[in-house]
């Protein structure tokens, strides 16, 4: 009986996929979009990517949820936190998940990152999606700490002002840039606003299309590692050493003629 029904729902599942693939392509998107091959080497570590941005997805989704219930304003921001924690449904799953994989992001967006370079996926032709790599952790980075201030409790503000003190000795715009983000002198009502659109809609809007023409650069040039590059990688390294042995046999040769 229960091998039956387990068959039939199999079956059912099929024909769903097959109906959807026939009318949408939906099938063949995703398979193109999901299955990249890897190398045999260090297989796992290839999965830091895709880790990243599950986590990337799961901050947008918390975060969104979040949003209907903080006020971005001093004297209601920690209040409205303080509702989300006790008072609002699943409110505190779901800032201990936005808080907590915030956390995590930080760290596998590191090991990703430092697989990369160990890995010598930087190198051509793959130097234009490290350069956006780059600049997908500095976003993460920022994200990071304005998501920090958002809460406007003593550590939040005194973590924003100390941020601050730091990016006043940057060159040229340092004192712009602070007046620009404090909204003033010191920090105040205008500081949190700019915080939150900064975390909520500025860094967002740049994080989506560059994390796009991340995928779409993995996609092109595929991930470092097949077998033909290495035993490339290796071929160019024996010609450049009989290279050299041969210039020094040269030179050698030309120095005992000479002499």
């Amino acid at each position: 009986m229960i091998a039956r029904i387990k068959a039939r729902t199999r079956q059912r599942g099929r024909d769903l996929a097959d109906w959807m693939e026939e009318r949408t392509g939906v099938m063949s998107i995703m398979e193109k979009v999901l299955y990249e091959p890897t190398p045999k080497r260090g297989m796992w570590l290839y999965t830091l990517g895709s880790a990243t941005l599950f986590l990337i997805t799961l901050q947008f989704l918390t975060g969104i949820l979040l949003l209907f219930y903080y006020v971005p304003s001093t004297d209601e921001a920690w209040d409205s936190i303080h509702y989300i924690m006790n008072e609002a449904y699943f409110g505190q799953y779901i800032r201990g998940i936005h808080f907590w994989s915030a956390n995590v992001l930080l760290l596998v967006i590191g090991l990703h990152m430092m697989r990369t370079f160990l890995s010598g996926s930087y190198k051509p032709p793959r130097e234009m999606n490290w350069v956006v790599g780059v600049f997908l952790i500095l976003i993460v980075t920022v994200l990071a700490f304005t998501g920090y201030a958002l809460r406007w409790d003593m550590e939040g503000f005194y973590a924003w002002e100390v941020g601050m003190k730091i990016a006043s000795y940057t060159p040229l715009i340092g004192d712009w840039m602070v007046t620009f983000l404090l909204g003033g002198d010191t920090a105040g009502p205008a500081t949190l606003s700019r915080v939150f659109a900064i975390h909520v809609w500025l860094l967002p809007a740049a994080l989506a299309p560059l994390i796009g023409v991340h995928l779409f650069l993995l996609r092109k040039h595929g991930e470092y590692g097949a077998p033909f590059e290495y035993s490339e990688r290796l071929a160019k390294l024996r010609r450049s050493t009989q290279m050299r042995v041969y210039l020094e046999e040269e030179d050698e040769e030309r120095t005992g003629g000479g002499e």
